[in-house]
């Protein structure tokens, strides 16, 4: 005899289910995968990667990164650098901005590393100054061997070749 009944012999026993912990559990996973897909959105800028023939590349380790992205426009020129959704213009200023963001996300992770995804078709000339800004970011943070920096390139199964 359970220990309602025994406290008040006439009244029926009502059974349920609590739901809030399956509710408070259901928006905890919403929560979640919204926040894993806008973190995947940023590394994901739509553009041409380039492909080269003889790839001396292998996959990247799992350790913390940042991504700047270089997207190429219709006639293969860029005017922009993205880093997590913020557009710095390949301008001077620009890229002081954007030196001093990398400057103040390194110094407080040493073992960041830098992924930088250019477009393609995308001259040199254009991919250069980025490179030169996120080498000279990592001056100040007492990083002995600079900034590691990782180009991304598309690999033979991302390419439609079989390994």
């Amino acid at each position: 005899m359970s220990a309602v009944s025994r406290l008040d012999p006439g009244r029926p026993v009502r059974t349920g289910a609590n739901l809030t912990p399956m509710i408070d559990m259901t928006f905890l996973l919403v929560v979640f995968f919204v926040l894993v897909s806008r973190i995947t959105a940023v590394e994901q800028v739509p553009m041409e990667l380039p492909a080269p023939t003889d790839p001396a590349s292998n996959s990247p380790d799992e350790a913390p990164r940042i991504v700047v992205n270089l997207p190429g426009g219709e006639l293969g020129e860029s005017r922009i650098a993205t880093l997590d959704q913020t557009a710095y213009q390949l301008d001077s200023q620009g890229l002081r901005d954007l030196e001093s963001e990398l400057r103040r996300r390194l110094g407080s992770s040493p073992e960041l590393q830098v992924n930088l995804r250019a477009d393609r078709r995308l001259q040199y000339a254009t991919v250069a100054p980025v490179i030169d800004t996120i080498a000279r970011s990592g001056n100040g943070t007492g990083r002995p061997d600079g900034v590691r920096v990782n180009l991304v390139v598309m690999n033979e199964q991302e390419n439609g070749a079989t390994p």
